[in-house]
Order: structure tokens, then sequence, then C-alpha cells
């Protein structure tokens, strides 16, 4: 797993760096409130990997998709829902993690959740959402190492 910092919105030429094989590329939305809780995602059995654990929203780039930030407000929508009112960021980074003998290639927004509700639209990918605090979400047995991963990343950014 590595972490890239951005300092602007990442483009495809930021991806050619990557040249991994069995790559795809994918978005994340790492979403907190005004608390600095982050918003997580159980993963539900039809769920490709790691099911019954927490992880960012996020998913993979289509080819309908303007640019990253089109991809990533589309998986929010599709996955929790339109009842949220969320401001995106520009990008603040690339995430390189290999999963199931794919290196996947995330866009990395932070995203900050204003107020709404966050409905589980799919039911068999999606079984809850819940807000944890840093610590607790670092320390739990329930979130993917590789969303600690990105956490702790993030925050480091963040400062």
């Amino acid at each position: 797993m590595q972490f890239y910092n951005l300092d602007h919105e990442a483009t495809l030429e930021d991806l050619k760096k990557f040249n991994y094989p069995n790559q795809k590329i994918g978005v994340i939305a790492h979403i907190e409130n005004q608390y600095g809780e982050i918003l997580l995602q159980q993963r539900g059995m039809k769920s490709r990997d790691e099911n019954g654990l927490y992880e960012d929203i996020g998913g993979k780039v289509e080819r309908e998709d303007v640019n990253f930030l089109s991809a990533i407000k589309r998986e929010v929508e599709e996955e929790a829902g339109d009842e949220i009112n969320l401001s995106f960021s520009d990008s603040i980074g690339i995430y390189h993690c290999y999963k199931n003998n794919i290196n996947w290639i995330f866009v990395i927004y932070f995203v900050k959740y204003i107020d709404g509700n966050f409905k589980i639209m799919e039911k068999d990918k999606c079984v809850d959402y819940h807000f944890f605090k840093y610590d607790e979400a670092i320390k739990s047995e329930l979130v993917t190492e590789s969303c600690k991963y990105l956490i702790k990343s993030i925050k480091n950014v963040r400062r």
C-alpha cells in the first residue's frame, strides 16, 4: 500500500506513472462530519471482498464518468443515495493497494458531511453506515487494514 499526496485535481496524466499488471482505476470518498468522525460503510455478503468489514465509500471509474470528481459523486449517490448534503474537495491523493490479484489505483477525495440521511442503496453490498472516531476506526477489528492505512495517510495530509 502506498499513498501519494496531490496538490492539484488528479488527471489521467497523474495516473500514467502507475503501470501494474491487472490494474483498475477507482475513486474513494473519505467522508468526515463536523466532529472529525469518519463515515464508513459495512460491506455486505455480495461485496467483492472483505464482507462484514467497514470501509470508505468508493468504486471503479466507469467509461461514462467525465472526470474523477464526477465518478466519486456518482459512486456516493449509487451507494448512499441523494438525500445527503456533502462538500467535495479537489482530490487529495492517489492510493495504490493490491487486493485479490488486482492493483487498485484510487483517486482520493476528502468530503465534508453537512447534513442529510445516508440510505443503503445496494442492500446486498452494504448493510450499515457508521461514523467512527479516528482512534476507534484505527483500533477496530471491523475496519479493513487497507482502510486503516488510508485513514492514517489522510490524517497526515490534512494537518
